[in-house]
C-alpha cells in the first residue's frame, strides 16, 4: 500500500511542477525531449503547454510531430489538421501531412498534400521528394522516378532524394543501381547512417550476411551509440541460429542503453526462438513500453498465439494492422488466430484481403484451403490447396507438400506414397487424408478414396468433414440417395457443422426442389444467424422462385455481415431491377466501410458508365487506379471508348506503355481501343507488340486468339489458344477460350469436354458453369446436371441475366415449366432485345401450355434478327400454327 501511495505522490508532484511552469518553458522541455528521441515525454510537455493556451500553435505543431514519432498517426494527423485550420498559410504542415500519409502507406492522400504544397511552392525540392515518395508508396514507379529526378535537378547533391531513388531501385529489383547510388552518398557523407543501413539490408537480403555484418560494424565504429546497428547484428545471430550470441548481445544492449527498447526487443526475439514464450512476452512488452515498433507488436502477438492466448494475440496483430493495413504477415496471423478460435468466416475474410493484394500468395491460398476444409467445403478447399502447392511446391509440412510436388512433376506413385505416409504419420490430420482421397478420385479410384476417408472416422463430431467428403464421392458416382443419407449422418454427428446444410441445399436445389433446399439453409441460419453463404443462397433461391421481397430481405441481412460479396450481390439485385440509385447507395455503404474496396468501386463506376454518367464514372475509376493502376486504366479506357473519345482512350494506353514498355498490358489495352473502332489489323498489330514485349504473356495469346475468332480465322484462333495453354497448363482462361471456340463452331462434345476441364481447375468459374449447363440442357450431358450447374452459376452471379436465362432453360428441360416461365420473364425484362432469350421464353410458355403467349414470344424472337436459335423458333412457331 505504501508503494502505491508513493507513486501517486510522485505523479501529483510532477503535475504540480508542470502547473507552475510557463507555457514557453513547457514547450522548450518538450522540444528537448523530442530531440533526445523521447517523444512520449515530449507529448506530456506539449499537452501541458496547450492546457495553458489552446491557441499555442507551435506547441500543437510539435505535439503532432511527437505523435508521429510515436507511430500514433491518427492523432498526429488530427493535430496537424488543427494547426492548418488555425493558420491556413502554414504550408510546412502540408508537407508534414504528406510525410505522415506516406509513412502510413496512404500514397494517394500523401500525393494530394504534396501537390498542394508544390502548387504553393513550385519546384520545391522537399515537395518534389514527398510527391515521389507518395508515388513509390502507391507503386507508381515511373512517376516516382520522374519526381525524384526533378528533385535532383534542383539539388544534385541532395542525399535524401538519392536514398529515395535507391529505395525505388530496390523496389523494382535493380539492386546494382541502388548500391551504386548508396555508395555515392556514403562517399560524399561518410556518416550517412541511413545509406549504410540500406546498403547492409541489400547485402543481407542478397544472402551476404557477412558483408552486412561488416557494414553494421562500420556504423558502430563511426558512432558506438548506434543501437540499431547492435540490434541488426543480433538479428544476424538469430538468422544463423546462434541464439546464445543474440541473447548475450541483448544483455549488453540493455546494460548500455536501459532506456531504449531495442535490447529488450532482441531479448524477446531470442526467447521466442527458444520457445520461452512467457519470457518473450515480458521482454517484448518492455520493448514496446520504451519504443513501440511494429516488429515488437507482431512477435508479441506470435508469443501470445503460441501460448494459446488468442484474444491477446489478436490485439497485438490489430495494432500492426491499424497502422499498416497492408502488413501481410500480421494479416495472415490474424486470420490464423481467428481460425483457431473457430471464427472461420472472419478468418476467411482476412485471408481474402491478402489475396486481393496478391492472388499469387501461396501461404494465403494454403491457409484458405485449410479453412474451407474445416467447413467441409471439400472441393473449394482442394482447389485452394492445389493452387498453393502449384505456386510454391517447396512449402513446408513435409509429406503433404512433397506429395503435391511429385504430382506436379507427374510422379504420381511417389506422390501417392508421400501422401499415404502423411496420413500414417498424422492419422488425425484431416487435410492430408482429404488430399489423398482427392488424388484417388482424380485417378478414378473411388474405392480407394472411400476407404481412405472411412478409415479416418472416429465416431465423434470431428467426422462431419469426412462424411461430407464421402457424400461428395457418392454424388459424383451417381448415388444420390446414399449421398443424402451420408450428409444426414454428418448432421447427426455434428449438428453445428455448416457445410452439411449447404451441401444438402445444393443437392436439393440442383433437382429443382427449392423448398427443401431453402429448409436446409434456414436450419443453418437457426444455428448461425449470420452465415453469409446461407443468406446469399436463400436470396438466390427466393429470387428464382419469384419471391422478390424475401430475396431483398436476405440480401439486406447478408450486408449486415459487412462481407464485400454481400454488398455486390444486393447492388446487383437493385441494378437488375432498374433501381440504379439504390445500387449505388449499397456500393457507397461498402466503400465507406472500406475505401480500398476495389470491387465495389469498379461496380459503382460501371453502373455510372452504363447510365452514361461518364465524368462521375471516370472519377471513381481514378480511385481504382490509385489502388491498382492497370485495372484503373483499363476501366478508364472502356469509359472513353463508350464516350466515343478514342483519342483519350489511346492516350491512357500510351501512358501505360511509356511507363512499362516491357509489360504487355499497355499494348493489350490499346488493342481493345482499335478493336472498338473495328480496326482489327491495328488491334492485331498491338497484340503482337504485347507478345514481343512479354513473350510469356498468356493473356496476350488469348487476346490474339479472340481477334482471329472475331474474323472467323478459326484455325489461327485455336492455335493461339492452344499456345497459351501450353505456356500455362493451369490457365482457366485459355482452356475456356478453347471450349468457347469449339462451342461457336458446332463442336459441342469437344466444347463440353473443355468446359469440364475448366471446372476441374476452378469449379466456380461462372462462364464455364453457364456454358456447360446450356450444353447439358441441349443433350450433351444430363438435364439434372444442367440444372445443378446453372444454379451454381446463378448463386455466384444472381445479377447476370445471361445466367438467369440458362437457369430458366434448364428448368424447362427438367419439366419445371411454371418455374421456368417466372425466371425467363425476368431474364427477358433484363435482355429485351435478345432473340435467344425470347425463344427460351416462348419454349417455356409452350411447355407450360400457354400457346398464345408462346406464339407471341416466338414471333418477337424472330423479329429481332438472326440467332443460333432462329431455326428452332421457326419450327416451334410452325407447330403452334398448325
Amino acid at each position: 500500500m505504501m508503494k502505491k501511495f508513493c507513486l501517486v505522490l510522485v505523479i501529483l508532484l510532477t503535475c504540480a511542477g508542470c502547473s507552475s511552469k510557463t507555457k514557453e518553458s513547457l514547450y522548450n522541455e518538450g522540444k528537448q525531449q523530442l530531440e533526445a528521441s523521447n517523444p512520449g515525454a515530449a507529448v506530456v510537455f506539449f499537452k501541458n503547454a496547450l492546457e495553458k493556451d489552446g491557441n499555442y500553435l507551435e506547441a500543437r505543431f510539435q505535439l503532432a510531430k511527437a505523435y508521429a514519432a510515436l507511430g500514433k498517426n491518427e492523432q498526429a494527423e488530427k493535430e496537424f489538421t488543427k494547426v492548418l485550420t488555425q493558420n491556413p498559410t502554414r504550408d510546412e504542415v502540408l508537407l508534414e501531412l504528406a510525410k505522415l500519409n506516406n509513412a502510413s502507406g496512404k500514397g494517394a492522400q500523401g500525393f494530394s498534400y504534396a501537390t498542394q504544397y508544390l502548387a504553393k511552392h513550385p519546384g520545391a525540392v522537399d515537395g518534389l521528394e514527398a510527391a515521389g515518395i507518395s508515388c513509390l508508396v502507391s507503386k507508381k514507379h515511373q512517376e516516382a522516378r520522374e519526381y525524384f529526378t526533378q528533385a535532383l535537378k534542383v539539388d544534385p547533391s541532395r542525399s535524401a532524394t538519392k536514398l529515395e531513388l535507391a529505395s525505388l531501385d530496390m523496389a523494382t529489383g535493380d539492386t546494382e543501381r541502388a548500391k551504386a547510388l548508396l555508395n555515392e552518398v556514403i562517399l560524399a557523407e561518410q556518416k550517412n547512417f541511413k545509406a549504410l543501413y540500406m546498403l547492409a539490408a541489400i547485402e543481407n537480403n542478397s544472402g551476404h550476411g557477412d558483408k552486412a555484418a561488416v557494414l553494421y560494424q562500420k556504423i558502430l565504429q563511426l558512432d558506438q551509440n548506434q543501437v540499431l546497428a547492435l540490434y541488426k547484428l543480433g538479428l544476424l545471430y538469430l538468422e544463423r541460429g546462434e541464439v546464445d550470441k543474440a541473447d548475450q548481445r541483448a544483455d549488453q544492449m540493455i546494460k548500455a542503453f536501459p532506456k531504449k527498447g531495442d535490447g529488450y526487443r532482441l531479448k524477446g526475439l531470442a526467447a521466442f526462438y527458444r520457445k520461452r514464450f512467457d519470457d518473450a512476452i515480458t521482454s517484448l512488452q518492455q520493448s514496446v513500453k520504451l519504443s513501440p515498433t511494429l516488429e515488437a507488436y507482431h512477435f508479441l502477438g506470435l508469443s501470445y498465439y503460441s501460448k494459446g492466448e488468442l484474444e491477446n494475440a489478436l490485439s497485438q496483430f490489430r495494432v500492426v494492422l491499424d497502422r499498416v493495413p497492408e502488413a501481410r504477415k500480421s494479416r495472415l496471423m490474424t486470420a490464423q488466430t481467428l481460425l483457431a478460435q473457430k471464427r472461420t468466416e472472419d478468418g476467411i475474410a482476412e485471408i481474402k484481403k491478402v489475396l486481393a493484394s496478391d492472388d499469387n500468395d501461396a501461404v494465403a491460398h494454403n491457409l484458405l484451403g485449410g479453412a474451407y476444409m474445416s467447413q467441409g467445403l471439400f472441393e473449394e478447399g482442394m482447389r485452394e490447396l492445389n493452387l498453393a502447392t502449384k505456386l510454391d511446391p517447396k512449402m513446408v509440412n513435409a509429406h503433404l507438400k512433397k506429395g503435391a510436388f511429385y504430382f506436379s512433376k507427374g510422379r504420381y506413385t511417389e506422390g501417392e506414397t508421400e501422401l499415404a505416409t502423411a496420413v500414417q504419420a498424422a492419422p488425425d490430420a484431416q487435410n492430408s487424408r482429404l488430399l489423398l482421397a482427392s488424388y484417388y478420385q482424380s485417378q478414378k479410384k473411388p474405392a480407394k478414396a472411400l476407404s481412405t476417408l472411412k478409415s479416418g472416422l472416429k465416431g465423434g463430431k470431428g467426422d462431419a468433414p469426412l462424411y461430407n467428403a464421402i457424400a461428395s464421392l457418392q454424388f459424383s458416382g451417381g448415388n444420390k440417395a446414399e449421398g443424402i443419407k451420408t450428409l444426414e449422418q454428418a448432421k447427426r454427428v455434428d449438428p453445428g457443422f455448416a457445410a452439411t446444410y449447404q451441401n444438402l441445399a445444393g443437392v436439393y436445389a440442383a433437382t429443382g426442389d427449392y423448398p427443401r433446399a431453402m429448409a436446409e439453409l434456414n436450419q443453418l441460419l437457426a444455428r448461425d444467424a449470420g452465415n453469409l453463404r446461407a443468406l446469399l443462397g436463400l436470396a438466390a433461391l427466393s429470387e428464382i422462385s419469384g419471391k422478390e421481397s424475401d430475396a431483398v430481405a436476405y440480401y439486406q441481412k447478408a450486408t449486415q455481415t459487412k462481407a464485400p460479396e454481400a454488398f455486390l450481390a444486393l447492388a446487383g439485385y437493385h441494378q437488375k431491377k432498374g433501381n440504379v440509385a439504390k445500387a449505388i447507395g449499397v456500393l457507397d455503404e461498402e466503400i465507406k466501410i472500406d475505401p480500398r474496396a476495389i470491387s465495389a468501386l469498379e461496380a459503382k463506376g460501371r453502373i455510372l458508365a452504363s447510365q452514361k454518367e461518364y465524368q462521375k464514372a471516370l472519377k471513381v475509376f481514378d480511385q481504382v487506379e490509385a489502388l491498382n493502376e492497370e485495372r484503373g486504366v483499363a476501366l478508364k479506357i472502356g469509359a472513353y471508348v463508350a464516350m466515343n473519345d478514342s483519342s483519350k482512350a489511346v492516350e491512357q494506353a500510351g501512358r501505360l506503355i511509356a511507363k512499362r514498355p516491357g509489360s504487355s498490358q499497355g499494348y493489350l489495352l490499346l488493342a481493345t481501343v482499335h478493336q472498338s473502332l473495328r480496326n482489327i489489323p491495328a488491334a492485331i498489330n498491338e497484340v503482337n507488340k504485347a507478345i514481343r514485349a512479354d513473350g510469356k504473356s498468356v493473356e496476350a495469346r488469348i487476346a490474339l486468339g479472340n481477334l482471329y475468332q472475331g474474323t472467323k480465322e478459326y484455325d489461327k484462333a485455336l492455335a493461339s489458344y492452344q499456345y497459351a495453354q501450353r505456356m500455362n497448363p493451369d490457365s482457366v482462361a485459355a482452356q475456356f477460350a478453347i471450349g468457347a471456340l469449339y462451342d461457336s463452331t458446332g463442336k459441342k462434345n469437344q466444347a463440353a469436354d473443355a468446359y469440364r476441364a475448366v471446372l476441374q481447375k476452378n469449379d466456380r468459374y461462372v462462364p464455364a458453369l453457364n456454358n456447360l449447363a446450356y450444353l447439358c440442357a441441349d443433350g450433351y450431358g444430363s438435364k439434372e446436371e444442367a440444372l445443378r450447374l446453372a444454379i451454381s452459376a446463378f448463386k455466384q452471379q444472381p445479377g447476370n441475366p445471361g445466367v438467369m436465362d440458362t437457369v430458366g432453360y434448364a428448368l424447362a428441360k427438367n419439366g419445371r415449366s411454371a418455374d421456368a416461365v417466372k425466371v425467363m420473364e425476368r431474364a427477358v425484362a433484363l435482355l429485351p432485345n435478345d432473340p435467344t432469350v425470347r425463344y427460351h421464353l416462348g419454349l417455356a410458355y409452350y411447355l407450360a401450355g400457354d400457346r398464345a403467349r408462346s406464339e407471341q414470344a416466338l414471333q418477337k424472337s424472330l423479329s429481332l434478327g438472326q440467332s443460333p436459335d432462329t431455326k428452332a423458333a421457326q419450327t416451334l412457331l410452325a407447330e403452334l400454327k398448325r
